[in-house]
């Protein structure tokens, strides 16, 4: 599966929405943006490029917005 953008290159709203869990699997997403209220942090999600598959699974409210775990985004979840 060919990967699409960076996190990073997502990001336009201004602030993340300060949710500590996965929007796709519920589970904790280790999010430092989300955590402490700034894209301007650093975060492991920088790093790994997202499929626009994964990426479309997300709710709209949360497109742009919330941080994805390491698990959805390597697709090691069911």
């Amino acid at each position: 599966m060919r990967a699409s953008r960076r996190k990073s290159e997502l990001n336009s709203d201004p602030l993340p929405i300060p949710a500590k869990t996965c929007p796709l699997c519920g589970g904790p997403n280790d999010c430092r943006p989300a955590a402490d209220g700034h894209f301007e942090q650093a975060c492991w999600c920088r790093e790994v490029v997202f499929s626009k598959a994964l990426l479309d699974r997300l709710p709209p409210a949360a497109k742009n917005r919330c941080c994805i775990c390491r698990a959805c985004a390597e697709g090691r979840t069911d």
